[in-house]
């Protein structure tokens, strides 16, 4: 009886949030009773009993019908400031709007702080701005005293194992870096140490300003990261039971490859694209200022129309993650004199062989084995 009754109410509370959204176009924005979760076949929202202020924020939000309609907003969570709590819902719904659209924005929410502000602490941010570019100084004077064009305009693009400019007309570079999340101290290592990126090692060591500027990024990434994709890739048995308080090796991911994107004013648009064919890989990116329109900013295609883009607008701090496979490019920095500086991170679905092994590897498709600079 006490089952039948059950189904009976979920049904009905089923028929009323089909009408209520065929009717109104917007997502749950009530309470239902106990133990009843529904997926909305509007936008895919959970609708559960016991959400809190940032749960409502998704749950009331109008669904989309185009991707014209999709903006910065929209694929947004804005995270509570008891954000550590793991009771609370906002990794679930980072990872239904990263499964939906491809691409989420993790922010920090207006009532905690100035509006202004990110996720990490704009100390942290500058620090890792300070360490970009006097990483990217170090790699362009090495490159310059090989008698290439540092800059990738004259001689076109280039590949180190420390630095990469892909573009044609250059001014936009990746600069590797190790990860250095996981160092108590915030400085990694000795300047010996070979440190791993895709297929091959960053020979050239980073100054202890540049590893000290960049440690407590990689550390603020990785307390947040992992509870998305601890959300995002919970299904298998292995992962039930993984901790997910740091990405250690009880993680269900790591970071397969990390350091800073620099565009500089006079880049060119890239051509649309994915970061590689796989799934399992999530990119993290983290801007170092704030964004704007002539700053050349990430943009996604969600659909097959290219004049409908969404261009995610963050402020410094702030998180944006999305799917390895979502089709996206970098604009060009039109400005007249600001870099926009970015750090990333590549986090990878951590895979275990049979007797339980968990086994990491590189991203291999965005770095395979270059040069080094380490004795320039």
């Amino acid at each position: 009886m006490t089952m039948r009754c059950y189904c009976s109410i979920r049904l009905l509370a089923t028929l009323i949030i089909h009408a209520f959204a065929l009717t109104t176009r917007c997502c749950y924005s009530f309470v239902l009773p106990p133990s009843v979760s529904l997926i909305c076949s509007s936008c895919g929202a959970r609708a559960q009993n016991n959400y809190d202020g940032v749960t409502q924020q998704l749950m009331s939000r109008q669904a989309t019908t185009t991707v014209a309609e999709i903006d910065t907003e929209t694929i947004s969570v804005a995270l509570p400031s008891n954000w550590r709590d793991i009771n609370d819902n906002w990794p679930i719904q980072a990872a239904e709007i990263l499964t939906r659209f491809g691409v989420v924005a993790l922010t920090s929410s207006p009532s905690n702080n100035n509006s202004n502000t990110g996720l990490i602490s704009t100390q942290t941010i500058d620090r890792a701005n300070e360490s970009a570019s006097s990483r990217l100084e170090d790699m362009q004077t090495r490159i310059s005293n090989r008698g290439v064009d540092p800059n990738g305009i004259e001689d076109g693009p280039y590949r180190f194992a420390e630095i990469i400019c892909r573009d044609e007309g250059g001014l936009r570079y990746d600069v590797p870096l190790p990860w250095l999340a996981d160092d108590k101290n915030g400085i990694a290592g000795d300047n010996n140490r070979d440190d791993q990126v895709g297929s091959g090692r960053i020979g050239a060591p980073l100054t202890n300003m540049e590893k000290e500027g960049v440690a407590d990024l990689h550390k603020a990434m990785d307390e947040i990261v992992p509870h998305v994709l601890e959300a995002l890739w919970s299904g298998d048995e292995e992962d039930k039971n993984d901790d997910i308080t740091t990405n250690n090796d009880s993680s269900n991911s790591y970071v397969a490859a990390s350091g800073y994107l620099i565009n500089k004013p006079g880049s060119k648009s890239q051509n649309w694209h994915k970061d590689g064919p796989d799934a399992g890989f999530i990119d993290c990116f983290v801007p170092l200022i704030d964004l704007n329109e002539e700053l050349g900013p990430t943009s996604f295609r969600l659909d097959d129309d290219e004049d409908d883009e969404l261009v995610p607008m963050l402020n410094k701090g702030n998180i944006l993650l999305f799917d390895y496979r979502t089709i996206h490019r970098g604009q060009g920095n039109t400005s007249e004199d600001t870099t926009r500086t970015l750090a990333y991170a590549v986090y990878r679905r951590r895979e275990v062989d049979g007797d339980g092994t968990k086994k990491e590897s590189g991203d291999v498709h965005n770095f395979p084995a270059a040069l080094t600079l380490e004795y320039d």
